[in-house]
This record gives C-alpha cells, sequence and structure tokens, in this order.
C-alpha cells in the first residue's frame, strides 16, 4: 500500500478544499509535513483514519470534526460537507476512497448533524477498467484491517503504549493477520463445520448413541468457538478500556486542582498493579510448593504408623538388633558356644540358639531399618521445611492483600476528593474514570471465568469426540462419507499444527528483528524480545543475569514502539517478497504524528534514519524544532516531498507579525489552517 494523495474539504482545521502528494518512490520515499502546534498535525493523521474507518481518536470523538470557518461562513438552512479522498496502490491497482458528511447549518451558528454518510472505493486495474464495490467497508478491511491501523498511523505522543506489555492479544492479532496466518485460522474453522455437516448426514442412518455424540460433538465445538472468540474479543476490549484509562487520567494531571491528587492515585495504582503481579507469583509459588510436597504431606499418615512400629520394636529391645543371624549360624556349625560348651552335648542351649536366630537381625533387615529411619528423620525435615515456608508464602500473600485492600480505600478516598473539588469538568473525568474503572473489573471477571470454562470445554470435546472417532472407525470401511468426516478432522488438524507452528516461527522472527532494530538504537545494555504470550520485554544486565526492566522513560518507550513498529512492516515486506504459500506479508506505510516529541538528538536521529529505510513510504507530520537537526539529517536523502501548516489567525499578533512560515494574519476573519508545499 503506497499513500499517493490525500484531498480535505471542512475537516476540524482545514476549510474548503486542500491537498498533499506524497513522496512514492523507491530511493524518496519520504514526506515531511511541520508546522506549529495546533495548526493541524493530528488532524491530517485522524483525516487518514476517518476516511477509512469512520473514526478518528480525537478526545471528542466525531463530535467536533467539522471546520468552523465553514460554519461560520455557512448561511442559515445551508449544507455543509466534509469531504476526505484518499488516492493509494495496492498490487497494481490504484484505489479511490471517498468519505463524506453532510451537516445543516443552523441558527446561532449551530449546526445538524444529518448523519448522511457516503463511503466509496472505486478499484482501477491495470487494463484501466474502474470498479465500484460493493462493500467498501470489507475491502478496506481487506487492504488494511481496522485493528491494526494503529500500528501505521499513530499519533506520536501515545505510541509507547502501542507496544506495551498490555497489548499481547493486540500484537499477536496484528502479527496473524499482517502475515496472512489468519487464513489458516479460518481454513481450519471451515473444515471443523464440514466434518460437523458430514457427521450430521451420517447421522440419519446410525444409532441414537451416534447421533448423541454427534449432536454433543457439535455443540461443544460450538461453544468452544464461540468462548475463544469471546476471550479473544475480551482482552481486545481490555487493552481499549486500559488505554481510555490511562488517556483520562493524564487528562486529570493538567488540571491544577486534581494534578497532586491524580499523582498520588497513580503512584498508588502503580504500586497495587506491582502487589498484583506478586500475588500472582505468590500463587504460582505456593501452587508449585504444594505439588512437589504432596507425597510428604500425603505420607504423613503412614510415616506415623511406621514410626510408632519402630519405636515400639525399640522398646522391646528387637531393633537395632544387637545379635545377628550368620552370627549364630556360625555358632552352631562350629559345634561351639561363646563360653566354650559343646552345642551337640547340650540339646537345651542348642534350642535356645535356633530360638534366638529366628529374631536375630540380617543385613537385609539392618539396611531396611537404616532406610527406615532415615526416611523417618528426612520426612520430619521435609514436612517442617514444607511446612515452614508454605506458612512465609502465606504470611506473604495476606500481607500483600492487606496492603492492596488499604491503597484501595485510599485511592477511593482520593476519588471522592476529586470529585469533590467544584469543576464540572473534572467532575466528569472522574465519573468516566469511575465507568472505566468498573468496566475493566467486569472484563477481568468474564476473562478469568472464560479462562477457566475453556480447558473444560476442550476435555469435554476431546472425550466425546474420541468416543464418536471409535464408533466411525467400525463404520470406516462401508462408509465413505466416514472417510470424509476422518480426512476432514485429519487436515483440520494440520491446520492448527501449522497455524500454532507458524505463528510461533513469526514471533521468533520478529522478535529478533525487534532486538536487533532496538540494540541499533537503544544506550543501555538492555535486549528486547516478544515472549511466548506475546508480551514485548525489555531486560537489563545484573550481576544475577538478566532480569526484566520494568521502569523506563517516555523516550525509551517511543523507542521500543518505533522498534517493534518498524520491526513489523519490515517483515511483512520481507514476506510478501518471497511471496510463500502461506505468509501473505504486505507493503504497509508509516504514518506518524510527531514521533519524536520525548527523544533526545541522538535517538532522533537513530529512529529517524532505521525508520526511514526499513519503511516502503514514510509520512512524518512534526514541528519545526524537532525536524530540523538530527532528524532532518538522518531523512533528507530520501524526502521526496515537504509541505508545511500555515495557521491563519485573527489575532493582533498575527497582523503584526512579519515573514513568519507558520503563521499568517487571516483577511476572511476565521480562523483555519492551510498547506504549502516547500
Amino acid at each position: 500500500m503506497k499513500i499517493k494523495k490525500i484531498t480535505i474539504k471542512n475537516f476540524r482545521q482545514f476549510w474548503k478544499e486542500e491537498t498533499l502528494n506524497f513522496a512514492c518512490g523507491v530511493d524518496k520515499n519520504v514526506t515531511v509535513i511541520h508546522g506549529a502546534n495546533g495548526s493541524g498535525k493530528t488532524s491530517l493523521l485522524n483525516a487518514f483514519k476517518w476516511c477509512f474507518y469512520g473514526k478518528t481518536d480525537f478526545d471528542t470523538g466525531n463530535e467536533n470534526i467539522l471546520n468552523e470557518a465553514a460554519i461560520q461562513d455557512a448561511t442559515t438552512g445551508q449544507l455543509i460537507e466534509i469531504n476526505i479522498k484518499v488516492i493509494f496502490e495496492q498490487d497494481g491497482c490504484n484505489y479511490s476512497v471517498v468519505r463524506n458528511a453532510k451537516f445543516r447549518k443552523l441558527p446561532d451558528n449551530k449546526v445538524e448533524n444529518l448523519k448522511l454518510i457516503e463511503f466509496k472505493i472505486q478499484k482501477t486495474v491495470e487494463s484501466g477498467e474502474t470498479v465500484t464495490s460493493e462493500t467498501p467497508d470489507s475491502d478496506i478491511n481487506k487492504v488494511l484491517p481496522e485493528s491494526l491501523h494503529p500500528y501505521f498511523f499513530f499519533n506520536g505522543e501515545r505510541i509507547e503504549k502501542l507496544a506495551g506489555v498490555n497489548e499481547s492479544s493486540q500484537i499477536k492479532e496484528a502479527i496473524k493477520r499482517l502475515m496472512g496466518l489468519k487464513q489458516i485460522e479460518r481454513a481450519e474453522r471451515h473444515l471443523k463445520k464440514a466434518s460437523d455437516s458430514f457427521r450430521k448426514i451420517n447421522a440419519k442412518s446410525s444409532d441414537q448413541n451416534y447421533q448423541s455424540l454427534t449432536k454433543n460433538v457439535a455443540e461443544f465445538n460450538g461453544e468452544l468457538d464461540d468462548a475463544k472468540k469471546l476471550l479473544e474479543d475480551s482482552k481486545l476490549d481490555k487493552e481499549d478500556v486500559i488505554k481510555r484509562k490511562e488517556d483520562v487520567e493524564k487528562k486529570l494531571e493538567t488540571f491544577k486542582e486534581s494534578k497532586h491528587l491524580q499523582n498520588q492515585r497513580s503512584i498508588l495504582n502503580q504500586e497495587n498493579e506491582r502487589i498484583i503481579d506478586e500475588l500472582e507469583k505468590n500463587e504460582l509459588q505456593r501452587k508449585g510448593l504444594i505439588d512437589n510436597n504432596r507425597a510428604v504431606v500425603l505420607a504423613q499418615g503412614l510415616i506415623n504408623k511406621c514410626e510408632e512400629l519402630v519405636d515400639l520394636n525399640r522398646k522391646k529391645g528387637l531393633l537395632p538388633y544387637k545379635v545377628r543371624a550368620p552370627f549364630i549360624d556360625d555358632l552352631i556349625k562350629q559345634d561351639i558356644c561363646i563360653c566354650g560348651r559343646k552345642l551337640s552335648n547340650d540339646t537345651v542351649a542348642l534350642s535356645s540358639l535356633n530360638k534366638a536366630r529366628e529374631s536375630a537381625g540380617n543385613d537385609e533387615l539392618d539396611e531396611v531399618y537404616s532406610s527406615v529411619s532415615y526416611l523417618i528423620k528426612n520426612h520430619i525435615g521435609s514436612l517442617k521445611g514444607y511446612e515452614e515456608k508454605l506458612q512465609e508464602l502465606v504470611k506473604e500473600h495476606y500481607k500483600n492483600k492487606k496492603v492492596k485492600h488499604e491503597n484501595e480505600n485510599l485511592i477511593s478516598e482520593i476519588g471522592l476528593k476529586i470529585s469533590s473539588l467544584g469543576n464540572n469538568e473534572i467532575e466528569s473525568l472522574e465519573n468516566r474514570l469511575e465507568s472505566l474503572t468498573l468496566e475493566l473489573s467486569e472484563l477481568d471477571f468474564n476473562i478469568r471465568s472464560l479462562e477457566s470454562s475453556i480447558p473444560k470445554l476442550i476435555a469435554n470435546l476431546a472425550k466425546e469426540s474420541k468416543e464418536l472417532e471409535k464408533l466411525e472407525k467400525k463404520q470406516k470401511e462401508h462408509s465413505l462419507v466416514v472417510k470424509r468426516i476422518t480426512a476432514a478432522n485429519n487436515v483440520a488438524k494440520a491446520f492448527n499444527e501449522l497455524n500454532i507452528c507458524f505463528t510461533d516461527q513469526v514471533r521468533r522472527s520478529l522478535s529478533e528483528r525487534v532486538n536487533a532494530t532496538f540494540g541499533q538504537i537503544i544506550r543501555k545494555n538492555v535486549r528486547a524480545y516478544i515472549d511466548d504470550e506475546f508480551h514485548l520485554r525489555i531486560e537489563k544486565q545484573s550481576k544475577h543475569g538478566e532480569i526484566e526492566a520494568k521502569e523506563q522513560s517516555t523516550g525509551e518507550k517511543q523507542v521500543t514502539s518505533l522498534s517493534f513498529i518498524s520491526s513489523i512492516i519490515s517483515l511483512a515486506k520481507e514476506k510478501h517478497e518471497q511471496k510463500g504459500k502461506f505468509f501473505k506479508g504486505g507493503l504497509y506505510p508509516l504514518v506518524m504524528d510527531s514521533p519524536f516529541g520525548a527523544l533526545d538528538d541522538d535517538y532522533r536521529f537513530k529512529v529517524a534514519e532505521r525508520v526511514a529505510n526499513l519503511a516502503d513510504q514514510v509520512i512524518i507530520f512534526v514541528s519545526n524544532s524537532q525536524w530540523n537537526g538530527n532528524v532532518k539529517s538522518a531523512c533528507a536523502a530520501r524526502v521526496g516531498s515537504t509541505y508545511r501548516l500555515i495557521h491563519h489567525s485573527t489575532t493582533d499578533v498575527a497582523k503584526t507579525i512579519e515573514n513568519n512560515e507558520y503563521l499568517r494574519y487571516s483577511n476572511d476573519g476565521y480562523e483555519y489552517s492551510t498547506l504549502e508545499e516547500v
């Protein structure tokens, strides 16, 4: 996908019509748009999102996207239109994507949203034929799925969250979609459905038992698919709620009245997140301890009985053995007692020795006695060690629970204090935060429930499927339908194994690429990788080995996210060029709004240099101060188009200022922005 042009009319700061042509060359692949704060950089980024998906990530959503100058300039009753058109190239075809919305001017500069949204896609193939899409929403998602757009159209102020530890579900989904692995999942689902269909046919001519098992397997398959889909959606919803919650918290920090309280609450929330991690670790340790020592605990009754028997025989003088059987055998063989008498002449003495031999010890019994004694002593020590360790973990668990509960009470008190500050906007934000916190809690509960129910569904499905397959084996020799069922199931299993294998293969490839890019930029002795659960992790070296680097500056988080995103684009491009059977890949642009804000000069240079080289097309919206210097020198050789955003202002400052590249006086009497090619 290479973006050629965007035309914007009456969207946010842009009045009437503005057009941007983007660099699409192999060597000249970078387009730079620079301007002052508030001139429309973020609006340009959202223009793509609104055109493609009808959504924006402004604080007010889509409520105030109509340009104010267009509203003021219109007469009452007049129709005003927002229109955005994007032209791009994909796989040799040109696409024209247009979205427009209509409004009516009301008195007092108010507008009525007529909710007349038109969305149209036209595709022109190499032969020159142009076709209008009948399913534009579906088609744009085939080119660039909506769930993936944050990786290619992103706001630099929020970029550090894109590859955060709470994004594992989104990262996994992104990897699968970009590499074309979702088609393997779809193939597996279709094969399972085919198998169910064949079984329904077979059930018509089979007994009641087969029909019942067929019905159960189909129901379990459906329930399992629904549960997995719901779990996936819930995790994505959770990530979205976390982002929105963080945005609200950040806004509360901008108010003087609530800043200190919100900072306190943030510290407490961070502390509770750490405690939750500790509680989860503690639970795993307790489970592991109990699992490893279950024999010690369960054998306690047997050990006690053995100990009683040994003690009883000790008291009787039978243990440990004072006289051993071989010694008595030698005396009888030599026909002489230890006192010197002949045993053959003394039947009483011989009888006594034979009787003593019955209770005398031997090597085997001694060995058993020694082993039992050792096991008893060892068990006592093991049991004591287990009980002490378990008590220590339980004590730590309750201590953390207590601190977490105390923190939650303090967080609730802070919430009440913020709500009572007397500022309506702050109160509204606090209510929103409370609502999001409740929503997050419900999602956590649903996720835990689903994670608990899915293994049970899998076990039930496996049990019923096994019984069904037994019956089908008996029918296989004379049933074509059963052969089809077996074939569909075998291929579905193969696709499942392929899906797992390829997903892990891509994860490892991407992990290596992320670390290579990250290592070329970051100054610390750390490494980045994607773990088995698709969390993006950062580890640092310590004297005890590698440990997780939980504390990162905003700049370091931006470097991490940019390394991740550029690596995804690079890997997708590589797979696309290889044209493999299973990996689809693709060519994707990078459209970035203020990506270098939190970076120092050295990081800016390294990031800009690598991003420009890794992506096929780069579009950067940046302030003049961010562009000049290292960023400009890193990208200069690859820049094909440059624009500046000019803000037209009605202020006296704009009236008196001269030769300013980014600010001009508005002779129309309205505030708006325009684009000028440099």
